[in-house]
């Protein structure tokens, strides 16, 4: 069976659990690359140029339980780009 026959509206991203991964993501229009550490199953973040919702290409668990890794700190997670934070109207972090 070929792994393109998914259900429809399911597997948007390799991941499908219910936790916050590491996500890769490329922008198919202007192929910007960029990574987060607030990435989920099945949702996307927005691409700062293009303003188009990009799903993980790549995605694995994070490294440390809390699931931040220390350069991840000092960055400002990018609410209004996340497809999670918009759904739940609020930082996506905060689910535990």
């Amino acid at each position: 069976m070929s792994s393109q026959a998914r259900p429809k509206g399911e597997g948007l991203t390799p991941y499908q659990g219910k936790k916050r991964c590491f996500g890769e993501y490329k922008c198919p229009k202007c192929k910007r690359k960029w990574m987060s550490g607030n990435s989920w199953a099945n949702m996307g973040q927005e691409c700062i140029k293009c303003h188009i919702n990009v799903y993980p290409h790549k995605q694995r668990p994070l490294e440390k339980p809390d699931g931040l890794d220390v350069s991840d700190q000092s960055k400002e997670h990018p609410q209004h780009l996340c497809e999670k934070c918009k759904v739940l109207g609020y930082y996506c972090r905060r689910v535990q």
